[in-house]
């Protein structure tokens, strides 16, 4: 049954390093938002060695769930989605931490495959962009990244099992020396070569989640986050390599000192940036256009699907 016209309802997206919450409304078939809020409990934090998520991660996404459906309630939501992506596919206790967020808070969060993932994220971040028939959406996650575009109407798309939390984990937790990012750069290539270099090049690139908003904030000198500046924002390729130069000379209190932004996001922002350039250059790409919205907005816009 199709979400009525003005029906207020919450999505919850639970990925590998954030936990998103969108209160919003569908009006002319838009998704109108009327509350977002971010926390950022990294599910993900040493999954990749571990195979599991760990338990102090069960009672703390438990409570940001329980402040989303307070806040919820508070904006007279009549339905709550929560849906979860790269993380939870890979998690070998991903049963047992879904069952016990449900047993907590009532909410069951619903796996999506990487297909859904990238199909929503791309619904998500084109709606409000102009050529949106032509443009390509990079949506960098912890744990994996989508590539997704439609050509002669068909939708495509490519998952790739590497993430900034992922790529962070698996070779800069000592150091980003030369040879750790060749490295890592290297395997990104070897993944975008599955990739039809024609069906990219050319094109318009969207990019969405917290790697792209960062930049951008970077960019921009920005102590607090602002969307209306982000939003729609422009990053030329140059602009992403003098970034990662500066990071790379930076050490960890330095970063969290650009803006509060990088609390949750400072250890992994250089793995995300490296992931952002390696795909521009490979395919050719001079300029990405930063979208806030992304996954979350795509699986409102249709939840419908999931009832």
């Amino acid at each position: 049954m199709p979400l009525k016209s003005g029906e207020i309802i919450s999505v919850i997206d639970i990925g590998t390093n954030t936990c998103l919450l969108l209160v919003a409304s569908l009006q002319n078939n838009i998704p109108v938002k009327i509350f977002e809020a971010q926390e950022i409990p990294r599910l993900g934090k040493d999954l990749y060695s571990t195979k599991n998520i760990s338990k102090e991660k069960f009672a703390l996404v438990a409570d940001i769930f329980k402040k989303y459906i307070y806040v919820s309630r508070e904006h007279n939501s009549q339905k709550i989605f929560a849906f979860g992506t790269s993380a939870l596919r890979d998690a070998e206790n991903s049963n047992e931490f879904i069952e016990y967020i449900s047993k907590e808070t009532g909410v069951r969060i619903k796996v999506i495959s990487g297909e859904d993932e990238a199909y929503h994220g791309y619904l998500g971040a084109v709606f409000d962009m102009e050529q949106h028939e032509q443009c390509v959406v990079l949506d960098i996650g912890g744990g994996s990244t989508e590539i997704s575009f439609k050509s002669e109407g068909v939708f495509n798309h490519k998952s790739i099992n590497i993430g900034s939390v992922r790529l962070y984990e698996n070779y800069f937790r000592e150091s980003h020396s030369e040879i750790k990012i060749k490295e890592a750069s290297d395997l990104i290539k070897a993944e975008l070569k599955n990739i039809s270099y024609d069906d990219i090049k050319g094109r318009p690139l969207i990019g969405v989640a917290g790697t792209l908003t960062t930049l951008s904030a970077i960019k921009h000198g920005m102590k607090k986050f602002d969307e209306n500046i982000i939003h729609k924002d422009i990053l030329h390729l140059q602009d992403v390599k003098n970034i990662f130069e500066k990071l790379i000379s930076m050490n960890d209190e330095e970063i969290l000192d650009l803006g509060e932004y990088m609390k949750g996001r400072s250890e992994i922002i250089l793995s995300g940036t490296l992931i952002l350039i390696t795909v521009m250059e490979f395919f050719g790409l001079d300029a990405v256009t930063v979208s806030v919205k992304g996954l979350r907005y795509g699986l409102l816009y249709k939840s419908a699907d999931f009832l």
